[in-house]
């Protein structure tokens, strides 16, 4: 009898088990879900904001406001650096090379004399 009850049993606890794991997951998926509406609503509140837009054209597409300058510093490697209107402070490259800009400067001016 108790061989036969067993028998019984067996597939509905396994259909159990089945539908238990399964429910997880989908718990998982609707957590993992919820962060994602939550980062995008923080984005959405972000670009509301006029001066986070001002910040995005500059960074993203080089806009510049009117009557500013955007000049492009290239380094020695033939890289570019980021764009600097003429409120900001340019980046020359030399920091990462560990010599004083006043020195940079001084390179750059007497490689101009002698070219």
């Amino acid at each position: 009898m108790l061989v036969a009850v067993t028998i019984m049993l067996a597939p509905t606890v396994r259909v159990f088990f089945s539908q238990r794991a399964e429910i997880q997951s989908i718990q998982a998926d609707i957590a993992a879900k919820q962060t994602d509406q939550t980062n995008l609503k923080t984005q959405i509140t972000r670009w509301q904001d006029p001066a986070y837009i001002q910040q995005q054209a500059r960074d993203r597409i080089n806009m510049v406001m009117p009557g500013e300058t955007s000049y492009w510093v290239f380094g020695d490697d033939g890289t570019s650096s980021s764009p600097s209107g003429a409120s900001g402070a340019s980046g020359t490259g030399s920091a990462s090379s560990g010599v004083p800009w006043t020195q940079a400067l001084w390179d750059a001016v007497r490689r101009a004399g002698t070219e």
